[in-house]
């Protein structure tokens, strides 16, 4: 059980999507790796033809009772206690997720959870889509969530005599309810009792509203009596792992939804008949899964909320309207381009999460700061614990949503016996005598043997190939590999239009190249004299310079991108082979349009293209110096 969890060693890598020679490299990958590229194919959960379902023909009604709302009068009492508590909540690591229950509607899309639901493994517990594995992991939902990944299990007893006299009262506040007209110790009911009442266990009843309301939430609103004991240790700020419990609740809920969806061709009988209506109750708070989708799909995301420094993230996303999607499931499939496998990093500074500018190896030791611990138990395989179910947690499966390469996962065996043992295995010591941390601007690679497995395993079945839209590789989907090697010298397509240069006319617009504004009128020649290219046209979107006396040396510009100055080569031939600037020239495009820029525009980016902005100017300084130095014959400073 006390296994390494990172593993270093030279492969053959690829690119996720194929687009990529294979290139040998030190990689690091997620423990536990198959022995052996022979291991048996993975047969997961089916989606086959039979169970493939549009949501407005199913007879399935859905409720979610964990997707709640704020109300008036939970928002009042939050706002009351915050000013007292806020320093508690703070050190039991729940401050930012009483925040969100409070000022955070997220707005149901129930198309786009019957699509992404549609995509489940209940064996794996990760969503099976035509690029790979992915899942929702402990890192979403302390990130999203705002919940502690450490501490103490959620079914920790209390200790002294004091903390069980609490439990006492509370339990007899409880049991007042069930005399009210009700019956029931409903949610409303049981603040009322407790809002400016100056009751000395307000403190705690507050806790267990939030716990059974937003957390653990129940069907009909009710204050549960098992959230006591923990509503009672973290009104003394003691530490305990939300993340893990509630993470086990999605897992429990996503299984439960999409078996009731497999098992709906039950209902509808070959001859005709009724169709038997189903419903299913979801405990958990389920939109969580639609942020996750949300925050990783760029194809189906919408604008995002502008958010202030200290604000919980998911704020993000209040009131947020989804975009109209007419067919889920094809943009799911084809969203090769638009999965962002770590889109946290966006956001290093704003979540206080460990994501480094650069690669470095940390000595374990068991003072380890909390942020690192909570990124390494993220990275570790265990059993989550819940309070009514054990679910297996297995991120070697989704290497690359932490940064890591990613190659065939073994096989996890189980400790799930008793909550006990699952907890111990949870919180197992770490063996690992150096931690791994990758740069935030890396991008994963899986092995060969990977690709093979995964094809045999996924994507040669044809009921996963027939929705995938097969097109060619954008430049978007390789923005930064540090390690890569030399391409193949047949080229590689990065998502240009075919233009000749005898086709390209001048247009009035500016243009900004490399840091440099030029004005239509000198574009052409202020570019040629700059970069010592011969040729500089423009047509549409593209931008075309090319030296006239051989073609291969030619390169283009797309305005949508060139508030950032990328210069990306239409051809990858033995020229920037020789040049040796492969690792540098794939910066990615943008979707900001350069004729929607001004200076109001520009200050009030989002985190995404603060995120973006940096790291291409820093990619674009280095590309710029490298053609320059190949082409001057001398090094070329770049102010």
């Amino acid at each position: 059980m006390n296994e390494d969890i990172i593993m270093e060693r030279e492969d053959l890598m690829l690119s996720p999507a194929g687009d990529s020679e294979p290139t040998l490299r030190t990689a690091h990958f997620l423990k536990p790796i198959a022995n052996s590229m022979n291991v048996p194919v993975f047969q997961f959960t089916s989606s086959s033809p039979s169970s493939i379902f549009e949501p407005k023909e199913l007879p399935l009604k859905i409720h979610f009772s964990g997707w709640r709302y704020s109300t008036h009068k939970w928002v009042c009492w939050v706002n009351q206690l915050t000013q007292k508590y806020e320093s508690v909540w703070k050190k039991a690591g729940i401050f930012e997720a009483i925040m969100s229950s409070k000022s955070c509607c997220i707005l149901k899309n129930q198309d786009l959870l019957y699509g992404v639901v549609e995509k489940w493994c209940c064996e794996t517990n990760t969503f099976v889509f035509p690029f790979g594995e992915a899942t929702i992991t402990l890192e979403d939902i302390m990130v999203l969530g705002g919940y502690p990944i450490l501490g103490d299990p959620v079914f920790t007893s209390l200790g002294d005599q004091k903390m069980k006299d609490i439990e006492k009262k509370l339990n007899i506040a409880r049991k007042e309810l069930y005399k009210s007209k009700t019956g029931k110790p409903r949610a409303p009911l049981w603040m009322d009792i407790f809002i400016d009442k100056d009751s000395e266990i307000e403190h705690e009843a507050f806790l267990a509203t939030w716990l059974s309301v937003f957390v653990f939430p129940h069907n009909s609103m009710l204050v549960k009596s098992s959230m006591f004991p923990l509503a009672i240790h973290l009104a003394r700020g003691n530490l305990v792992a939300l993340a893990p419990a509630v993470l086990a609740s999605l897992y429990k809920d996503l299984s439960l939804f999409k078996k009731t969806v497999v098992d709906l061709k039950k209902y509808h009988p070959d001859g005709g008949g009724d169709i038997l209506p189903l419903k299913i109750t979801l405990e958990s708070p389920f939109y969580l899964v639609q942020i996750w989708v949300w925050e990783r799909f760029k194809n189906l995301q919408p604008q995002p909320m502008l958010i202030n420094h200290g604000d919980p993230l998911l704020l993000r996303w209040h009131k947020v309207q989804a975009m109209k999607v007419d067919n889920v499931r094809l943009a799911l499939d084809s969203a090769i381009d638009d999965f962002r496998w770590r889109p946290y990093v966006r956001y290093a500074d704003k979540c206080g999460m460990f994501y480094p500018n650069g690669e470095f190896w940390v000595p374990f030791k068991k003072d380890l700061d909390k942020e690192m611990l909570s990124f390494v138990t993220c990275m570790r395989d265990s059993e989550l614990v819940g309070f009514d179910s054990v679910e297996q947690y297995l991120p070697h499966r989704v290497s690359m949503q932490f940064g890591m390469d990613q190659d065939v996962p073994g096989y996890v065996p189980r400790f799930n016996e008793t909550k006990e043992i699952a907890w111990k295995n949870y919180c197992r010591p770490i063996s690992d005598s150096n931690l791994y941390f990758p740069s935030r601007f890396f991008e994963a690679d899986v092995t060969m043997g990977y690709a093979k497995w995964w094809r045999q395993s996924a994507l040669d079945r044809e009921d996963f190939v027939k929705n995938i839209v097969k097109r060619k590789r954008s430049a978007t989907s390789r923005k930064h590999r540090p390690h890569a090697g030399t391409f193949s010298k047949s080229g590689v397509h990065l998502g240009f239009p075919s233009v000749s240069v005898e086709e390209c006319e001048p247009v009035s617009k500016e243009y900004n190249c490399g840091g440099i504004i030029y004005e239509h009128k000198h574009f052409e020649k202020d570019l040629k004299d700059e970069n010592g290219i011969k040729e500089a046209k423009v047509s549409g979107d593209i931008i075309v310079l090319s030296d006239s006396e051989d073609k291969s040396k030619s390169y283009a510009i797309r305005n949508k991108v060139s508030l950032y100055g990328d210069i990306i080569p239409s051809n990858i031939g033995g020229e920037l082979s020789e040049w040796g600037v492969e690792d540098e020239i794939k910066s990615p495009f943008s979707e900001i349009n350069v004729n929607e820029i001004n200076k109001e525009s520009v200050r009030s980016f989002t985190l995404d293209n603060e995120f973006d902005l940096e790291n291409r100017i820093q990619k674009l300084e280095r590309v710029i110096s490298k053609l320059k130095e190949a082409r001057f014959g001398h090094k070329v400073e770049i102010v």
